[in-house]
């Protein structure tokens, strides 16, 4: 590892493997590199296009450490490629194998939605800063539109008794679903779900279930299948799924089950903290 301390930013090419889903839903493993790297994320060159706020995982294939990033946004002006922005909260520092600098406080940024007007004070990651000022707005969430809106600086105050937002508070709350013959049951959910359709896959008991994925969020998915899952239900599932990739495999469990009108069923589905496997199929 790297002893020498490096400022928030050093320019870095590392070899990497990315896999995610892009704009359509598709999913691709791409190989590629990073451009730079901060104690927070990095960024990447990629081919593919890819949505703010999705979620994707990125591989050093120098020393086989891995973690899971988000999409801050794209950079403008690129030629060749799409250089994006990576958040990687937890982990950066393992993953590239360079110790930052102690990081000191980090001064509030005042920002307004353009589709709503709401004005949050932000406390940003590094990484989100440099795409902020490279391109003069930012792709995040907006708890009243819920939705990823577009957000540009302002002069304006947060209304009074508006609490800052956080990094750990970047994605917004739930969004209503949208009315069906049936409505499912009401979901107590703390993440933002994301309308992207992808092949998702259920072990349970030693069996693999292919499922067809409707939408994703941070804390789970929602999926359809014709089979009929039971409430509390417990097993492992990959999102996204490809029979010949690298399939990570969480703990999970079924939240809510809705039976449809063309007789399949839909699934509200939770990812669970558990240190004891054992555990999972219970």
């Amino acid at each position: 590892m790297n002893e020498i301390m490096t400022p928030k930013t050093e320019k870095r090419t590392v070899p990497i493997e990315v896999v995610g889903c892009d704009l359509e839903g598709m999913q691709f493993i791409e190989p590629s590199i990073t451009v730079s790297i901060t104690r927070d994320g990095a960024f990447l060159l990629l081919e593919n296009k890819l949505a703010p706020e999705s979620e994707l995982l990125v591989r050093n294939l120098q020393t086989g450490e891995e973690a899971m990033g988000r999409v801050v946004g794209m950079m403008k002006g690129e030629v060749q490629g799409h250089l994006y922005g990576i958040a990687i909260p937890q982990r950066a520092e393992n993953l590239w194998g360079v110790p930052f600098p102690p990081e000191g406080a980090r001064n509030a940024q005042l920002l307004k939605c353009s589709l709503c007007d709401d004005v949050v004070a932000a406390s940003l990651l590094v990484i989100e800063e440099q795409v902020l000022e490279a391109n003069h707005c930012l792709a995040r969430s907006c708890d009243n539109c819920g939705a990823v809106t577009i957000w540009n600086r302002t002069d304006r105050e947060p209304a009074k008794g508006k609490p800052t937002v956080s990094p750990a508070q970047l994605v917004a709350a739930a969004e209503e679903k949208a009315k069906e013959i049936s409505a499912p049951p009401k979901e107590k959910r703390a993440t933002k779900r994301a309308a992207i359709k992808m092949a998702a896959c259920i072990r349970y008991s030693g069996f693999d279930s292919e499922v067809a994925c409707e939408d994703v969020s941070r804390g789970g998915f929602r999926f359809r299948s014709s089979t009929k899952y039971p409430t509390d239900m417990r097993f492992e599932a990959a999102v996204p799924y490809a029979k010949s990739g690298a399939n990570i495999f969480v703990p999970a469990r079924i939240k809510y089950c809705q039976e449809l009108a063309d007789g399949e069923y839909r699934h509200g589905v939770a990812y669970i903290k558990t240190s004891s496997p054992a555990d999972w199929n219970r």
